[in-house]
């Protein structure tokens, strides 16, 4: 009886001990980078000297989009930095124009104390920001994605990095499985048309583009969208190189796996075609719909996205 006893203490003693064992480990970020968003650009500070961003002389901003596949830097930027440019080394601007730009190295880029070594910079004016009240130094997207699980948290406007090759068991949403169309991450979703038809397909994922859905206008021909969904007003915007005309719509529905979103915001254009490597890519989806989230994680190598409503 005394030998019971003994056996029952000790698991008694210990059971707290297995059952905390069982419980995963919340996984803390490598950094935590906060943004501000002016109109639908979220702008981060990094830094060149490994010290956290505290605005001094060698502390860059650079607006992060999940839709830009390289990283950018402005050419003002790269002459005050004094950097060695390699002229036309790379491919830049839309499918309406395309042209050779000059390419630069940084030797090291910093978020918070995370270092990113040897990153490679596609040096254009991006004067298209000259209107945000902070100086816009560059463009960071898949670059970034590729080296961390990215969580874009709303709510608290930071960004979490994760050095984990499976998202954390802790994160929060709904789980999609994310493809990628050349280096864009993207994902699969259903619209609602006026007359009650839904059509399926894949949208590229674009967390600065100012638009709900913009649509790629060879998907809008094939499904006569531009005579389907009603006109709401046009807009002529400067994009990169050559000024686009967009024609500004509303969509009754949006659905991402069981999430429905109502009344979604869209737009297209002729000179739009963001196509399709291997299928078929309707356009993309942008901020207006994303901050719709309380968070969205990405996990670029392992094919995954997790939608916090």
């Amino acid at each position: 009886m005394f030998i019971v006893r003994k056996y029952l203490f000790a698991i008694l003693v210990c059971l707290p001990v297995f059952l905390f064992a069982q419980v995963p480990a919340i996984q803390k970020p490598t950094a935590t980078v906060p943004f501000r968003l002016f109109d639908r650009y979220m702008v981060i500070s990094c830094a060149l000297s490994g010290v956290t961003p505290t605005g001094v002389v060698d502390s860059l901003h650079f607006i992060f989009d999940t839709g830009a596949e390289v990283t950018t830097l402005r050419q003002q930027t790269a002459d005050r930095l004094q950097l060695k440019t390699k002229n036309n080394g790379g491919l830049s601007g839309t499918d309406a124009v395309v042209v050779r730009v000059p390419t630069a190295e940084l030797s090291v880029l910093f978020f918070e104390k995370t270092r990113l070594p040897f990153v490679k910079v596609y040096i254009e004016p991006l004067t298209e920001f000259n209107d945000i009240p902070v100086t816009i130094d560059g463009i960071i997207g898949v670059d970034l994605l590729k080296a961390f699980i990215v969580k874009i948290d709303y709510e608290k406007e930071v960004l979490e990095l994760y050095r984990a090759q499976k998202t954390p068991p802790n994160t929060p949403g709904q789980r999609m499985t994310l493809t990628r169309n050349f280096e864009t991450p993207a994902l699969e979703g259903t619209i609602t048309l006026p007359d009650g038809q839904t059509l399926n397909s894949y949208y590229h994922l674009v967390s600065g583009g100012e638009y709900g859905i913009l649509f790629n206008f060879p998907y809008v021909e094939k499904h006569h969208l531009n005579t389907r969904l009603p006109i709401l007003s046009t807009d002529k915007v400067g994009d990169l190189y050559k000024d686009l005309t967009y024609t500004n719509t509303s969509l009754p529905a949006l659905e991402l796996g069981s999430t429905k979103l109502t009344q979604v915001g869209a737009s297209y254009s002729k000179d739009v075609n963001d196509a399709g490597s291997i299928r078929e890519m309707a356009g993309s989806i942008g901020y207006m719909v994303w901050r719709q989230f309380k968070s969205i994680t990405i996990n670029y190598t392992g094919r995954e996205l997790f939608l916090e409503k």
